[in-house]
């Protein structure tokens, strides 16, 4: 069975921590963003951790104040000040809970296709 699959990712004690929180106030999400975005990059997917932030820029620019092209800006940022500038915005947009979202649905996705990508193997 794969690490990734749905078995094991509803007895994930992570998985789980992310079920539980996702109904509670929007101040519980800080934590759970920072380390859903650390999970990531312990994984190694920077990349998508990346894409993921740029996203999330792209698409709420316009509420959080930010008219640069994120495409074109991310490659002269790290991925941490990437995640800073995200999460700066979104606080300050009251968009924490849009970022959360973006990255749980966007963890999932990952999961899914990890273990597809395993099945294939």
């Amino acid at each position: 069975m794969s690490l990734f699959s749905e078995k094991n990712l509803s007895q994930n004690t992570y998985f789980k921590i992310l079920n539980s929180i996702q109904s509670l106030d929007i101040k519980y999400k800080a934590p759970l963003i920072l380390r859903i975005y650390g999970t990531l990059n312990k994984l190694d997917l920077h990349t998508e951790n990346r894409y993921i932030l740029c996203n999330f820029l792209d698409q709420y620019g316009d509420l959080i104040g930010f008219d640069r092209n994120i495409y074109v800006e991310n490659n002269s940022k790290s991925l941490n000040q990437l995640f800073l500038i995200a999460y700066r915005k979104a606080k300050e947009a009251k968009l924490l809970n849009e970022l959360y979202r973006e990255y749980l649905d966007s963890f999932k996705a990952i999961c899914k296709k990890k273990d597809m990508e395993k099945s294939i193997d």
